[in-house]
């Protein structure tokens, strides 16, 4: 097997883990957050909130592609 589709293989099922782990999470997070009431709504999302998840991924993503760059040293 390729070394690039076992990377691609193991960063999709990583990935895949934290996203579930991630939406169950919030979705846990919105029940308790509405306790008693009848119909539980998805709450929006403000713009700052999701703008620092997104800047975390980013960082987190040239990270990990940094760690390619620090074995070489």
């Amino acid at each position: 097997m390729n070394w690039k589709v076992k990377v691609f293989a193991i960063g999709g099922g990583i990935g895949l883990m934290v996203g579930l782990a991630a939406a169950a999470l919030y979705a846990r997070t919105v029940e308790q957050s509405q306790v008693g009431r009848a119909n539980v709504k998805l709450p929006a999302i403000q713009t700052g909130d999701l703008l620092r998840i997104v800047i975390s991924v980013i960082t987190l993503v040239r990270t990990i592609a940094g760690l390619a760059d620090a074995d070489e040293a």
